[in-house]
């Protein structure tokens, strides 16, 4: 028999390692970025209460998950009444979601339909005012890693709608230009639309040793390119109905967001009538407080 010898090829250490390292940074640097879908042309404009901070980490939290739940919504259509996670959600919102059945918030009577047939972009101003941030004080025995509880009013009635023209397949404007229609939001009011909708949170903070924080918070981009979410996850969700007495989302919680007086929406554009039209749309207004570009 004979005997075959293999030649050992020692490779310098500094180039292996160089070619690794090379490796890593082109995987890295390659990885796409998230991008906000081109027909949601919305803006969120977030305040808050005095002595809250919008750039905390669970408020972070608490606003990626808001915002990434009406563009999961409006990508769903009419499928699914509950923000599901899509191919649109922010990074990290699939993970962080909560999926346990009744836990899952509810998103009725609000036409978000950013995708739906002959919608050709949602635009205007989405406001939210933070009310709300603690730790869950009630929790028996207390919860290890601690939960939190947020809450806070959401405003959709500065959103408008634009439909493609019925006789024009591939154009997005009519002779006449574009027309925009104010999104359905049911509730109280003339029209029977409604105003701001109470939206209640629970936020499981990530187990001690790690990381809580993966953004600023803050900046000028529209929205977060990668993941802001980290380990934390949203253990219930809740979406009440913009009448009063929160309605049948509410699950017995009152809306104490309907009617407040301190309602961010310009006067003109609440309580519109839905089925109306305008070739004036509501005002996108400039995101606050932002995400680091």
């Amino acid at each position: 028999m004979k005997m075959v010898r293999f030649k050992r090829v020692v490779r310098p250490v500094a180039v292996a390692f160089g070619v690794a390292a090379l490796a890593a940074a082109c995987t890295t640097n390659s990885a796409p970025l998230y991008r906000i879908p081109d027909q949601a042309g919305i803006n969120f404009r977030w305040s808050a209460e005095p002595g809250l901070g919008l750039t905390t980490d669970p408020a972070i939290v608490a606003r990626a998950f808001m915002e990434s739940a009406f563009i999961s919504y409006g990508s769903l259509g009419i499928d699914s009444d509950r923000p599901e996670p899509t191919r649109y959600s922010y990074p990290g919102y699939k993970e962080a979601y909560p999926h346990f059945g009744s836990h899952e918030m509810v998103i009725g009577g609000v036409t978000m339909g950013i995708f739906s047939p002959g919608v050709t972009r949602t635009v205007g101003t989405f406001y939210a005012h933070l009310l709300e941030l603690r730790t869950d004080e009630s929790a028996q025995p207390q919860a290890d890693p601690p939960e939190w509880r947020a809450v806070m009013c959401v405003w959709v009635d500065a959103l408008d709608v634009v439909y493609k023209p019925s006789n024009a397949a591939t154009v997005t404007k009519s002779p006449d230009g574009d027309r925009y229609s104010p999104i359905l939001n049911i509730g109280s009011g003339p029209y029977g639309s409604g105003s701001g909708r109470t939206v209640r949170l629970t936020l499981q903070q990530p187990p001690a040793g790690h990381p809580t924080r993966l953004s600023s918070g803050e900046g000028p981009a529209r929205y977060p390119t990668s993941n802001v979410f980290g380990e934390w996850k949203v253990t219930d969700a809740n979406m009440t109905d913009s009448d009063a007495d929160g309605g049948v989302l509410g699950l017995g919680q009152p809306n104490i967001c309907a009617d407040r007086p301190d309602n961010p929406v310009p006067p003109n554009l609440r309580n519109r009538d839905y089925k109306s039209e305008s070739d004036t749309p509501a005002p996108t207004l400039d995101q606050y407080p932002g995400w680091p570009a």
